[in-house]
C-alpha cells in the first residue's frame, strides 16, 4: 500500500467459528449458563455474556440470545436492541475476518465512503455484507479514534492510516494474511 501506515494492532477473534463447535457438545444454551457463572451478581452480567458469546461464535446467535434473555430475566426485544447498540457486536454472522472503514467525520471527508466502496467492488459484495465463502465481512463503523490519519481501514484489529481507494488491493491482502493467521490457530 503507497503511504498507508499501521497504526495498532490486536488479535484476531473467532469471528466465523461454529458456535456450537466453540462450546463441544454442549448446547448454547447450556453454554451461556456456564459463562454466566463468571457473573455472580446481575451488575453486567449481561453485556458481559454478550460479549463472551460474541468472542466465541463470532456473533450473536438468536438461540444464545433467548438464553440470555431467560438468565437474566429480560425481553428478548430488549437484549436484541441492546445488542445492536453495541457496534462490537453482531446479530448476524460476520467472515472470519472483519474489514472496518472508519466513516467518522474526519474519515468520511478524507473519502472513507469511496473506500470502502472500491473494497466492496473487489470483494464482489456491498459494504456491510459478507462474502458468499464467509471468509471477510467489510463494514462501515463509527469513528475508530484515529482521526490524524485519516481515512483508517481496521483489518482484523489492525489499523491502517492514510488509506486511499488505491489502496483497497492492498488492505484485502492484509485480510487475505490475517485469514491465513486465523486460519493457523485454528481460530
Amino acid at each position: 500500500m503507497s503511504d498507508a501506515s499501521v497504526i495498532t494492532a490486536a488479535p484476531a477473534g473467532m469471528a466465523g467459528a461454529d458456535p456450537v463447535a466453540a462450546a463441544s457438545d454442549q448446547t448454547l444454551a447450556e453454554r451461556v449458563e456456564q459463562l454466566a457463572q463468571r457473573y455472580p451478581d446481575d451488575v453486567g452480567r449481561v453485556i458481559g455474556l454478550l460479549n463472551d458469546v460474541q468472542d466465541e461464535c463470532g456473533y450473536l446467535p438468536e438461540e444464545a440470545l433467548r438464553a440470555i434473555a431467560d438468565l437474566c430475566d429480560v425481553s428478548f426485544e430488549e437484549l436484541v436492541a441492546s445488542a445492536r447498540f453495541f457496534k462490537t457486536l453482531s446479530t448476524e454472522p460476520v467472515g472470519k475476518v472483519v474489514i472496518e472503514v472508519c466513516d467518522g467525520t474526519a474519515c468520511h471527508t478524507q473519502g472513507a465512503v469511496r473506500l470502502a466502496q472500491t473494497m466492496a467492488d473487489r470483494l464482489g459484495i456491498e459494504v456491510g455484507q459478507m462474502t458468499p465463502d464467509g471468509l471477510f465481512t467489510l463494514r462501515l463503523v463509527h469513528c475508530v479514534g484515529a482521526c490524524s490519519v485519516a481515512p483508517v481501514a481496521v483489518v482484523a484489529g489492525v489499523a491502517y492510516g492514510r488509506v486511499k481507494p488505491s489502496d483497497a488491493d492492498g488492505v484485502i491482502e492484509h485480510a487475505h494474511a490475517a485469514l491465513e493467521e486465523v486460519d493457523r490457530h485454528g481460530e
